[in-house]
């Protein structure tokens, strides 16, 4: 076990400070639009918007959805059925890190065992049947 918590912290940071990219990797995967401002005004708005969060706005009658990145000057604008592709990639892409994190649990607990024999010689040490 504690060999696998050197691993689980640094995946936690790396998907900390890579969580707003690869959001956007998925929103472009799922068919958003990626807008970069062309004017001072749409660079102040972008500005001024929640950054980082998927936001649902009602246009003429219809749900969009965007994300605003100031820091990379850019706003992901997708539809509703966009959206759902993209809440699809990230539930795939969570349950393959769910499975990651379980093979390497179950490979660290394996190792654990191997201190005692294993899993097919004798568990306690000698003496104990």
């Amino acid at each position: 076990m504690k060999k696998f918590f050197p691993f689980l912290f640094l995946t936690l940071l790396i998907t900390g400070c890579h969580s707003l990219q690869q959001k956007e990797q998925l929103l472009t995967a799922a068919g958003f639009r990626s807008v970069t401002p062309s004017t001072t005004a749409q660079a102040t708005h972008l500005a001024s918007l929640p950054q980082g969060h998927i936001t649902p706005i009602s246009k003429n009658g219809q749900t969009l959805f965007f994300l605003a990145d100031a820091k990379r000057n850019c706003l992901f604008i997708g539809t509703q059925s966009e959206y759902q592709a993209y809440q699809q990639l990230r539930l795939t892409q969570q349950l393959s890190q769910d499975k990651l994190a379980t093979a390497a649990l179950n490979a660290d607990a394996t190792a654990e065992w191997n201190a005692w024999g294993g899993l097919e010689g004798p568990l306690w040490g000698p003496g104990f049947n």
